[in-house]
């Protein structure tokens, strides 16, 4: 995977903690910040999925009360096949 440098400008603050972070760590700023950012990016597509379900959910009629017993009927269902 190539790579591609763009400067990003942060807040002195962050980046004296990111700096801190990344000795403490044994890593360089960059990779700490690489790594920061690949986490959120992770959690903005489950945050994404789980937005996307919920609202899937209520356009069905379903309650967080009624997933044990859908999940049961499921497996039921696979166990039959």
């Amino acid at each position: 995977m190539g790579s591609m440098e763009k400067n990003v400008t942060l807040p002195e603050d962050l980046l004296a903690a990111v700096a801190d972070c990344a000795r403490a760590a044994g890593k360089t700023p960059e990779e700490v910040i690489e790594e920061a950012t690949r986490r959120y990016l992770a959690r903005e597509r489950v945050d994404k999925f789980v937005r996307r379900n919920e609202q899937r959910a209520r356009e069905l009629g379903i309650e967080e009360g009624d997933v044990p017993r859908l999940v049961k009927e499921f497996r039921r269902e696979q166990r039959g096949r």
